[in-house]
């Protein structure tokens, strides 16, 4: 059966690999381009059922959300989230101008994904022990933020290509030209 396959000469080889490293790098802008977007969509799941649940839940006979902490940790949460909000959409209108440099996309999805992770941490710890459970949201939020943290390069790698596209010197890979 394996008899009859035939090997194309390394010259059409190494086109078509070209031309897939040049595909790749394209589904890597474009799906990193997109990334923060479900980063915010877990950052309000998380404030939602956070503020629901607290709203929901009395102690001394009134709701949680009528104590001071609980609504200097939900302020910080929504002011985060309108921050993640407002740079998505500047970047993604960049992107449809194909104006968007790949280190101000990276520098999206890095930001966004690490204040995304300090929003669903709040929002667990404002649950409390109640936090962890499945039901309320927080924890899996939690689990499916450090998956879109790594997702597409980590943060770090995201933060190294936006330093790159400040500085013009990529610091990932050390040249001996400096």
């Amino acid at each position: 059966f394996f008899l009859m396959i035939r090997r194309p000469p390394r010259s059409t080889q190494s086109r078509s690999s070209a031309a897939s490293d040049v595909y790749k790098r394209q589904v890597l802008l474009h799906s990193r381009a997109f990334v923060p977007w479900a980063a915010l969509g877990l950052c309000i799941g998380a404030y939602d059922n956070a503020i629901k649940y607290l709203s929901e839940r009395k102690q001394f006979g009134v709701p949680l959300t009528s104590f001071q902490l609980v609504q200097e940790k939900l302020t910080r949460m929504m002011g985060t989230i309108q921050a993640i909000l407002m740079f998505n959409w500047r970047i993604t209108k960049l992107y449809e101008q194909n104006k968007a440099s790949i280190g101000q996309i990276a520098l999206n999805k890095a930001w966004v994904t690490l204040k995304g992770r300090e929003v669903v941490a709040l929002a667990r710890e404002l649950l409390g022990g109640n936090g962890i459970i499945l039901d309320n949201f927080a924890i899996k939020a939690m689990a499916d933020m450090e998956g879109l943290y790594t997702y597409e390069g980590t943060y770090d790698v995201n933060a190294l290509i936006a330093g790159r596209d400040l500085t013009g010197i990529p610091a990932f890979k050390v040249s001996s030209k400096q």
